[in-house]
Formats: C-alpha cells, structure tokens, sequence
C-alpha cells in the first residue's frame, strides 16, 4: 500500500490555508499552504511557531481598524460551538515585502478540526485574497458581475461545507460512542483483573517472606518466578487503566511542589543493579534545579519509570543515562541510550497507542505498545511535550520537556501546601521486570549422553529458563533467544527437536520454520511452536508453514515433556525407517542393475534369432507364424525399453550430483523439440515460461523433465486440442496437461516403480519414469507431487531448493 504524505499534500494545496492551535489569546500558527505563505510575503520558518495576531496585527496607521477583532472574535466562536464560521468579507492589512502595510480584503472561513472526544484539535483558517474584486466594485467597472458571481460561489461552497461538517460531526460522534465503549471496556476489564491479582500476590509475597517456614531452595525458585510475572502481569493491568481513565476524563492528578532532580536520581537508581547486571553502565546526571518543579508525582514517576526500562529493553551494550537540567523556559529530562535505534519510518508513530516496531532486537519482544503513549499523555498533561532524536545502531535519546512554574496549571488541581507523593507499585514492577530480563539464562551445554537434543527458542529469558528447567531431565537442552540464533545453533549442531516461540525479533517462529524447511539439511527436523495466540486458526497457520505441533499458552509443563518425548521418539523412527529403507533401495538398486544387466544377453539372443525367422524362413510361416513372430518382436522391445528404464533408474542412484546453474527454460524446450521430431503427425500446443531456472545436476534435471513432459506428452494424445504448459509459480515448478487425468484417490501410487493407473492398451509405459522422477528430485532435496481429474488432465508439481524466485 503507497505511503501517503498528507503534510506535503497540505502544503501545495492551491486554497490559502492556516493550521491553528487552539489555544486563545495567542492562536499559534503550526502550519501553512504554499499559497498561504506566498500571498503574505512572508516564509514559512516566519510564520510556523508564532502566534497569529503577533505576526499580523492591525494596521496602526488605521483609525478604526477591525481585522484582529472581528477574526478573533471569528475563532472563539468555532472552539465554543465546534462548528464552521464564515466570516464576511474584511479590510485586514498586511505588510508587503517592503515592509509598509497595504489594504487588503479577504473572504474568511474559519473551520474545527475535532479530535476522537469531540475536542478541538486544530483550527482551520481559510482565507480568498478579494481585493481586486472589492476595488473593482467600488470603481463599478466590468468586473461587478465577476464580484457577484464570487460571492455566489462563496455562499454555495459555506452551504456545502456545512453539510459536510454536519456528516463529520455525525461521524465524531459516532467514533465518540466507539471509543467510550473501548474506554469502558479497558476500565472494566482491568479493574476486574486486579481481584485475582491481589489474591495471587499476596500469598506468593507471604511464601517468599515466611520465616517460621522458609521454602526450600527449588520451591522458592518456583515461587519467586511466579511473582516476577505476576508483578508484570499487574504492571500491564495498571497500564491498562491509566489509559481507561485518561481516555475518560477520570485521571486525577494532583500538582504539587517536588524536588524533581532528588526524585528522578531516585527512580533511575531502582535500574542499578539490572543495568550493571546485564553488562551496562548506567549514569544519572541530576544536579539540584534550585526551585521546586510542579508535578503530580505518580504520574512524573511513570514518565521516568516507562522511558528508563524502553532504554533498558533495546539496549544491549553500552550505557544509559538519566538527564535533568533546567532551561529559560523549561525543566527538560533526557532519556539517552546506545541502543538499536528506531527506524526513521517509525520515528513518527513512536507514542502512537499499541504501535510496535517490527522485527526490531531487544531483550524481549514483548510489550503492549502502550508505555510511550502513557508518557505522552502525560507529559501533555502537565502542559509539556516530548520529543525523540534516534539514529539506528547508534541509540536514542527521549526529551521531556515541562514549563516552569505552575502558571500554566489549572489552578483547581494544585496544592501549594502539600508534597508530591506517590505509591512504589509502579516502580516495583518495572524494576522487577528490567532485574528479570537481566538474568540472562545460560544454554545448557550439550553433552554425549545419549539423551536427545532438543534446542529452545524464546526471546522471553524467564520463559526460556523455564522451558529449559522443566525439559532438563529428560533431554540435553541449548537454549538461544531468536530465530537467528537458532539457525547458528542448528547450524554448529543439529538437534533431534526445536520448541520455539512464535513472536520474536529478527526472525519469527514461522520464519525459523520456512528456513528450515527450506534446506534439506533441516527439512526432517520436528518443531512445536509455542505461541499466546489460542485457538484452532492459530494451530492450523502454525501447521502451514511447516511445524509438526502447536502449543498454546499457557501450557503445563506435564503437557510440555509428553509432547516433546512424543516427537523425539517419533523423529527416532522416522531415522530408523528411513536408514532402512536407504538399505533397501541400494540392495534394490544393486539388483536392478544386475538383473537387467543379465537379462541384455538373453534378450539380444531372443531379439535375434526372431529376426533370422523373420528374414530366412519367411516362406516356411503362415499368417499365424509371422503374427507370433510380430509379437515376439514388439515385446522384445518393451522388454528392452523396461531394461533400459532400470538400468536408468540405478544410475540415477548412483551418480555424483553436480551442482550448477541450469536453464530449465531451455532444456524444456529441448524435449519438446525433440518430440515434435519423434511425432511429426502430433499437434500440440505448448507454452513454456520464460526465466524458469535452478540449481542442480543438468543431466538430471533433463532426465526428469524427459520423463514428465513425455508423460504430458503421452496422456493428452486422445485430446482434440492438446495443450501443455511449462511454468513455476511460488509452489514450484509444474508441468501441466489437459489429457487423460487420473482419480486422486491413487496419487499416493503414482511415483512407486511399476505403477500404471491406465492399462497397457490405452497408454504404452513400462511404470518406471515417474518413479525416476522422484529419484532426481529426491536427489535434489525437494519433493514432487500431482494433482488432476479425471479426464481433465493433470498437474504434476515439484520443487529444487535454491531455485530462482518465481516471476511476479
């Protein structure tokens, strides 16, 4: 889906337009159309930032001027009613590009842009330069009629823009309802959760402070990770009801005095010990501001707490540090850290609520998206702003900014005799969280033991940890943190069993699954994906892509080990049968070779001495002598062709692959040619695609396509207008026909040595050519199927892993 830049469509819309915030007296200006900028003689860097009426006041050489007031009065009336205001048209003078002010009319409109609440967002100013129009109808010149009809096209477009606002209004209201009903949603389940929660913490804090009878060291192990998460689970839940209520109306904060620079060195000095842990440094520069600072303290605690454990999560080397200083204008805190980095497409969508950026590397990839949107909403409640500055592989930096003093607070909400305070919850849990993904778990080593090797994927360290714990006993265990890595574990060792997560950063669990399907080294390895999503859609979209189980969470460890044994051995079997059958397909092969090697000498005697009888005693055979000769004949030669496509088929077995870049594009045309040789009274149509290639042994390669084309070939010759088609689409090669087609309850049949679904008399073949099929593209490490109906031919697809993307 294209991009679009609404900001750069804005600015060369040809109306003349302003962008206003909606905050009276001053009505700042935070945008202009090029045509705007260029009827004022100003730029827009001199218009952007300021506010209206400082950068066009009145006329002071006017006795009676009207401009300001009446556009003034024009704007407070669209933020009282939240409607669109047509303005008559006005004398406002500006300033030309002399300096000196010139007469000037303009044709105003003034209109709301409301936010998701009903709230005036912005204000938009929408002016039409009139003046000449205003001269010419003093004058009373020709141009009155173009005056009349101007003013018509005014009226008729404010008509239509009211009916459009009064459908955006409708529509606000609508999404009004929409997101009262999300609100309410939010504040009731989370309010809900907290029940169960305080039920669940209290007894795990009681056990892990129970001194008259302390658990012992695995029970308290257990213990404590159960209250790690439940903390977090609280963490999300408080999240989740900071917004209801923010989204509602019904965040009550509280402004008071607090020594900001005392009380952030205290927040960030809760990450000390995960930081250092977790091989970071973590530096806190918060001299004394020398006055108080006006906050609500909860709310400056989860600002503080939301931007520490984001620079803690994405950054894996370096350092964080923690900034306070105080401005002209402002107290500004800086978050700065050596981290991933935010890509530049993302930089924008940051504080949007649930935004997440793809695929980007941290500790986890976990996260509701929420923490920065929280930051925003509250930082824009105390009247501030924040911004970020991000480089990718070099790190981020998040500025809070807050105006000085308390001026700009609703005098209702701060109390001058009291002292900011706030609870410990919030900080207990997102300290709690940073401590727990700091305890990086370590693989456990592999080890000759006998047991099976099964590798664990999860980017979640304590999910991993657990996973790890509970498998321990029953198999050698590594455990790694992605996709990536899990392809570098496969790579030094392949394991018998993958458990991997689903959502992780840089490579998924379904990539993990494609990649290693895709490579014959790995396409046998069993995966059980883990994943939150539940459900049957789920499994069946980690089944799709190639896994051989799915496991929802939360799961129990008992359900965990029995399915992992459970592959193991089926994995084992699957070794067993297929090293046995290898066994038997060599001591095939070796008989085949044989066989048919021996049965060439007999068969050249028999083929000769029919042709002698043929030749010498002609005269000596009636009819029914010559026709027995005929048939001796023609089955010498089957026999001969059956020996030829044996021998052929162990060759293939035993011959040294090639790896190469082949044309499968020309090689199919190749056969085909020589086809049309062979059967110069057939008419067939064949199509070939262009670009089809692969990489493998040519020979091969012909040889299978000899087989499957010739087939095609074969089967659509009872067919009034035979038609055959060459391709590839994202599945894989095919080679398509519209012949005899087969029933697909005998599919599974077709690739077997000896296998005919037509008899002799309809369709001549010995049964062995798409058994060579098989061969070859066994050889390869891909996979060969069909599909057709009867009588409507038949498709026979199959893959070369390293082939050439399919066309577009």
């Amino acid at each position: 889906m294209v991009e679009i830049d609404f900001q750069l469509l804005f600015e060369v819309s040809p109306d003349r337009l302003l962008v206003l915030a909606p905050d009276p007296p001053t009505f700042t200006i935070v945008g202009a159309s090029d045509a705007y900028v260029a009827v004022t003689h100003l730029t827009r860097a001199a218009l952007i930032g300021r506010g209206l009426f400082e950068v066009f006041p009145d006329n002071p050489d006017d006795p009676t001027p009207t401009g300001v007031a009446n556009l003034r009065a024009s704007l407070e009336r669209v933020l009282a009613s939240r409607a669109p205001d047509a303005m008559a048209v006005q004398q406002y003078d500006i300033r030309g590009p002399d300096g000196a002010f010139q007469t000037r009319y303009w044709s105003p409109r003034n209109l709301p842009a409301l936010g998701p609440t009903g709230e005036v967002r912005y204000l938009l100013h929408r002016v039409e330069d009139v003046t000449e129009l205003v001269r010419a109808t003093e004058r009373g010149d020709e141009l009155r009629e173009r005056t009349h009809a101007m003013e018509r096209d005014v009226i008729a477009r404010s008509r239509e823009l009211a009916i459009a606002n009064r459908e955006l209004r409708e529509a606000n209201a609508r999404l009004g309802e929409l997101d009262a009903a999300k609100t309410a949603f939010f504040g009731n389940v989370s309010h809900e959760l907290r029940t169960p929660l305080t039920l669940m913490l209290g007894p795990l804090e009681d056990a892990l402070a129970d001194r008259d009878a302390p658990l012992a060291a695995g029970q308290r192990a257990r213990v404590a990770l159960a209250h790690g998460n439940a903390l977090r689970l609280r963490g999300l839940v408080d999240a989740l009801l900071d917004f209801a209520r923010l989204e509602a109306g019904r965040l009550h904060v509280r402004f008071a005095p607090l020594d900001l620079a005392r009380a952030t060195a205290e927040i960030a000095t809760m990450f000390q010990t995960a930081v250092e842990r977790a091989g970071l440094a973590l530096a806190i520069d918060c001299p004394p501001l020398g006055e108080p600072a006006w906050v609500d303290r909860d709310a400056w605690e989860k600002i503080v707490l939301n931007l520490v454990s984001n620079a803690f999560k994405f950054t894996l080397t370096g350092a964080i540090t923690v900034r306070l200083r105080a401005t002209a204008a402002c107290l500004a805190l800086e978050v700065v850290d050596t981290g991933v980095g935010i890509p530049r497409e993302d930089q924008g969508r940051v504080f949007e609520r649930f935004h997440r950026v793809a695929g980007q590397r941290g500790r986890t990839h976990e996260g509701t998206g929420i923490g920065l949107a929280l930051v925003r909403e509250l930082v824009e409640l105390h009247g501030g702003r924040v911004t970020l500055v991000s480089e990718v592989g070099h790190g981020t930096t998040f500025r809070v900014e807050l105006p000085r003093g308390r001026a700009h607070l609703p005098p209702e909400l701060v109390h001058a005799d009291a002292e900011a305070r706030a609870s410990a919850a919030p900080a207990q849990v997102h300290v709690a969280r940073a401590e727990a993904l700091a305890r990086e778990v370590a693989a456990a080593p592999t080890v000759a033991t006998g047991r099976a090797r099964v590798l664990v994927v999860d980017d979640n360290a304590e999910l991993r940890g657990y996973i790890a714990q509970v498998l321990a006993p029953h198999v050698d265990v590594t455990a790694v943190g992605d996709g990536r890595a899990a392809l570098d574990a496969v790579a030094t060792a392949l394991p018998e069993l993958i458990v991997s997560d689903v959502m992780m950063p840089r490579l998924d669990g379904f990539g993990l699954v494609r990649a290693l399907r895709a490579a014959p080294a790995t396409a046998s390895v069993p995966v059980i994906l883990l994943s939150a999503r539940a459900g049957e859609d789920a499994a069946i979209d980690g089944l799709d892509v190639g896994a051989d189980d799915y496991v929802s969470k939360p799961f129990s460890a008992r359900e965990l080990v029995a399915r992992v044994r459970t592959h193991v051995a089926l994995a084992r079997t699957r070794r067993a049968w297929i090293a046995e059958l290898e066994r038997a397909n060599r001591e095939l092969d070796a008989f085949s070779y044989s066989v048919s090697h021996d049965l060439r000498a007999p068969l050249r005697a028999i083929d000769g001495f029919s042709q002698l009888l043929a030749s010498d005693c002609a005269a000596l055979l009636d009819a029914r002598g010559r026709e027995y000769l005929a048939r001796i004949a023609a089955n010498v030669a089957r026999m001969a062709t059956l020996i030829d496509d044996l021998l052929g088929l162990a060759r293939i077995t035993r011959a040294e692959l090639r790896a190469e870049a082949v044309d499968l594009t020309a090689l199919a045309k190749g056969v085909v040619a020589e086809l049309r040789r062979a059967h110069p009274d057939r008419e067939v149509e064949v199509a070939i695609g262009a670009g089809l290639a692969a990489r493998g042994d040519r020979r091969l390669l012909q040889i299978a396509l000899v087989n499957l084309i010739g087939n095609a070939w074969k089967f659509s010759a009872r067919v009034a207008a035979a038609r055959i088609e060459v391709g590839r689409t994202d599945d894989g090669f095919f080679v398509r026909d519209n012949g005899a087609g087969f029933d697909m309850a005998y599919a599974g049949r077709l690739f077997a040595p000896f296998q005919r679904l037509h008899g002799a008399a309809e369709f001549e073949g010995t049964g062995i050519g798409l058994a060579t099929v098989q061969r070859v593209i066994d050889r390869h490490g891909g996979r060969v199927w069909a599909e057709a109906v009867p009588g409507a031919g038949a498709t026979f697809w199959f893959t070369v892993p390293g082939a050439s993307p399919a066309a577009a």
